[in-house]
């Protein structure tokens, strides 16, 4: 199990994502536009959110122009579907105060915990998923919470 650490500015418009006191990579997203670019463990990405009703998220590389995955919301269950190389994670929140989150599929995980009640920071403890969908897990809370917000 490596276990990794976060820290959100005031805004969370950026996320630094930690191993140990060493910077392992970072998510960029907008206060007005549901896109992003981020970076963990040498993977660059970008997140493309299309649509109006169904929105839809491409994850794509740090250029723009290859599809790697996507993003599939469910906003009445506040989950989401990741899809990256083939291979399916259901996104979801673990508690009614939608502070904890997990990644998964059926053999592995990776829990996301806040370390504090009003610090944007917390531990990510992750048991074989990769860093790309790591990252699409910080984009997937960054947009929950702005659907929320702007409720």
């Amino acid at each position: 199990m490596a276990a990794l650490s976060w820290k959100s500015n005031f805004n969370e418009t950026e996320c630094r994502i930690f191993r140990g006191k060493v910077i392992a990579g970072i998510l960029k997203t907008s206060l007005w536009k549901n896109d992003a670019r981020g970076e963990l463990d040498g993977h660059m990405l970008t997140f493309r959110t299309t649509g109006f009703f169904q929105r839809h998220t491409e994850i794509r590389d740090i250029d723009g122009a290859r599809i790697l995955g996507s993003i599939e919301y469910n906003l009445f269950a506040s989950s989401a579907w990741i899809t990256y190389e083939e291979t399916r994670y259901k996104w979801q929140f673990e508690s009614w105060m939608r502070r904890k989150w997990r990644v998964s599929t059926e053999q592995e995980e990776a829990s996301f915990e806040p370390t504090g009640f009003w610090k944007r920071q917390g531990q990510v403890f992750n048991e074989d998923i990769p860093a790309p969908v790591i990252l699409a897990s910080f984009f997937v809370q960054a947009y929950f919470r702005k659907v929320s917000a702007a409720s």
